[in-house]
């Protein structure tokens, strides 16, 4: 066997070989297999502070949580969020006097939509003060589920 024809042989093998691979991998991807972010499940978490019950994620712009005083005492809580893939700002209803152990719902309204199935990603700001006290502490929390 000539050289020639050996090395045509063995990349034409191995060219096959690999144009099956890139096609299995193209199938996989277009119907969704290999997208990590539809595998992921929902999630609502923060701090000891702030307890975080549940969560839902409106296709209109509405992000809604409903949180637990975990302070320890009453507190005043103010809440900000930011979707992370486009910066888009939500303006969050604040809460006063809130009393330890107590759940309460936070509804932070977006000026823009979200689309429908798709799984958003929130940053969640706040700051709570404890009844007589004079210093805001800061809280980071992070909500990730599907627009619906």
């Amino acid at each position: 066997m000539r050289k020639g024809q050996a090395a045509l042989e063995f990349l034409t093998t191995y060219g096959w070989a690999f144009l099956v691979i890139l096609i299995m991998i193209g199938a996989l991807a277009y119907f969704g297999v290999l997208n990590p972010s539809g595998l992921l499940p929902a999630r609502c978490t923060f701090s000891p502070e702030i307890s975080c019950i549940e969560h839902e994620v409106d296709s209109t712009g509405l992000l809604k949580f409903r949180f637990r005083n975990n302070v320890g005492s009453m507190a005043t809580f103010n809440f900000s969020a930011e979707e992370i893939s486009s910066g888009a700002q939500g303006w969050c209803i604040n809460y006063s006097n809130v009393r330890a152990g107590r759940i309460e719902e936070v509804n932070c309204t977006f000026s823009t939509t979200f689309p429908a199935g798709d799984k958003i990603k929130f940053e969640v700001n706040a700051f709570y003060t404890k009844a007589g006290g004079s210093y805001d502490v800061p809280v980071k929390g992070e909500i990730y589920g599907e627009a619906k």
